[in-house]
């Protein structure tokens, strides 16, 4: 029995490098317009088809040192980065928590990830997958978390929306441009659906803070700073994950 939960966060690991790899490709490609669900994986520099032993996660990338195997031009490292964040997260979610509890905080973590890397990359929040998390929310934890309240968590949604969403709307009707992407407030509504609702305002604190504090570094170093260099949406899945695994470990 005592190897159970050390089998657990060993798959757990391994299923996180695997969604990893897929989160990578969909970071890569979306953005482009190029689809991740068809065609054959191939170096960005030499075109050339990549060979199932190219893509295992993590390990292909430390084997080659983060180079193609034939002309030798260098792998993105998102592609890395998404990968073992993945796995870091199963290996995390399933060492240390409740299997219910585990199974919550780990697919509402995968899920935030693309939409993390995507901000981060192209100050983007696509609907799609904001969707994908704000529907998931309310199905996982209903089902494997007996004291969820699914009607206090969709006020808890509809009201962190639009607090959010007044907010925008008030800094632009005041200040004459925008002040956050129209996608945040719909980030925040939906991770306001899997979260505890008393800790909605520590996420914001968190989130800000982390704003507060990339924004310090940037005027300090001289660079040339704008709030929409921000990627707040990043900033608030960041906060979201560590709030929740906080919440997961006290069930």
């Amino acid at each position: 029995m005592t190897l159970l939960p050390w089998l657990l966060a060993v798959g757990g690991g391994i299923l996180g490098a695997i969604f990893g790899s897929f989160i990578g490709a969909l970071c890569s490609r979306w953005p482009g317009g190029r689809s991740v669900m068809t065609g054959r994986s191939h170096c960005d520099h030499c075109q050339r088809t990549l060979t199932a032993a190219e893509l295992l996660p993590l390990i292909s990338y430390l084997l080659q040192k983060g180079q193609c195997r034939h002309c030798g031009g260098s792998v993105d490292r998102d592609q890395f980065w998404a990968e073992l964040s993945a796995a870091a997260i199963g290996v995390c979610a399933f060492a240390f928590l409740a299997l219910p509890q585990a199974v919550i905080f780990a697919v509402m973590a995968w899920l935030l990830l693309p939409l993390i890397f995507l901000d981060y990359r192209h100050l983007w929040l696509p609907g799609r997958l904001t969707f994908i998390l704000a529907l998931s929310g309310p199905l996982l934890c209903h089902w494997l978390l007996p004291g969820y309240d699914l009607a206090l968590q969709l006020w808890a949604g509809a009201g962190a929306f639009a607090a959010m969403e007044l907010l925008r709307l008030l800094f632009k009707l005041l200040r004459g441009k925008d002040g956050m992407g129209a996608g945040d407030p719909k980030l925040f509504g939906a991770i306001a659906l899997w979260i505890p609702p008393p800790t909605l305002p520590f996420l914001l604190l968190i989130a800000s803070g982390t704003g507060l504090f990339i924004a310090f570094m940037l005027r300090s170093k001289g660079a040339a700073f704008s709030s929409k260099m921000l990627p707040f949406g990043s900033m608030l899945g960041f906060a979201a994950i560590i709030v929740q695994c906080a919440a997961m470990l006290t069930l």
